[in-house]
């Protein structure tokens, strides 16, 4: 059994700073830089990756809020139609990811000209290791417990309203163990040429069982059709995943590690002011 990891918030200029949103907001900083610098290595426009950023952290917060409480919590709903808006109230990763996922496409929409593949390859690079502080966000705070376990990596849960004491799976935890091993890949393969959109493909389909799996450690959740919202999003985004890897494989579109010619930083500005003077006109 390991003990339980929950600092205590720390005052800061009349504040609490709270690990979890410290580590949060580490993840957001760092998972931006490396993205930027993977797109640079890619001959990729950085500014470009700094807009997605804000685009995917955005719909990400909304989409985490609106699942968790459509999938989850639906009694809030319906005894308080606003609690769809209290977005700091209850949040899904799962959520998240979709909801950052549709909003970086919609940018990508509206920006035409920008190759989409190239630059979800560099964004879910560096979001592999925000991965890694986000989920230790989620293990100090012990936001995600599961059911009690004798399991020697199981964490000793303080108890809440719904759960009781005890020593139970910390499922934020085993998704940082996670994060690690995905992030060592990337890195070793940074070098290697593969198909575009790979990165995006290969996190996909490497993350979807997993999270499957877990969650039939997760306390009692709702259950459609016998499995629960994250278990039925896990199996449509993996056959997304796989779709992806058979038409890059089958297209062989390939990006080398160094980029492509075509895609350098000056033609995606002068890309971007195109778009912009297409829309002032």
């Amino acid at each position: 059994m390991l003990p339980n990891l929950q600092i205590d918030p720390i005052p800061v200029f009349g504040l609490e700073l709270h690990a979890f949103g410290f580590l949060v907001g580490l993840a957001i900083i760092l998972g931006t830089v490396v993205a930027g610098r993977r797109a640079r290595q890619l001959g990729l426009s950085e500014r470009v990756v700094a807009d997605v950023a804000i685009w995917a952290v955005v719909g990400g917060f909304i989409g985490a809020h609106l699942y968790s409480a459509i999938f989850y919590f639906p009694e809030k709903i319906a005894a308080d139609p606003l609690y769809l808006l209290k977005m700091w109230d209850g949040i899904s990763s799962f959520g998240g990811f979709i909801g950052g996922t549709l909003a970086v496409t919609i940018y990508f929409r509206r920006k035409r000209e920008l190759p989409f593949l190239p630059y979800a390859d560099s964004i879910i690079y560096g979001f592999a290791f925000a991965w890694i502080f986000g989920r230790l966000g989620c293990t100090t705070a012990f936001d995600h417990p599961g059911e009690l376990t004798d399991f020697f990596l199981g964490m000793q849960y303080p108890g809440s309203k719904e759960l009781s004491a005890g020593v139970r799976h910390n499922l934020g935890m085993y998704e940082f163990f996670w994060a690690v091993l995905m992030s060592l890949v990337f890195f070793l393969n940074r070098k290697k040429t593969h198909f575009k959109g790979w990165y995006l493909a290969m996190f996909v389909v490497c993350y979807m069982p997993v999270r499957f799996f877990w969650d039939f450690l997760r306390r009692a959740d709702i259950h459609h059709f016998g499995l629960t919202a994250g278990q039925w999003a896990a199996i449509v985004l993996f056959l997304l995943g796989l779709y992806l890897m058979y038409r890059g494989i089958k297209k062989g579109d390939m990006l080398p590690p160094d980029g492509v010619p075509k895609y350098r930083p000056k033609d995606e500005e002068a890309a971007l002011k195109r778009v912009s003077a297409k829309k002032a006109a």
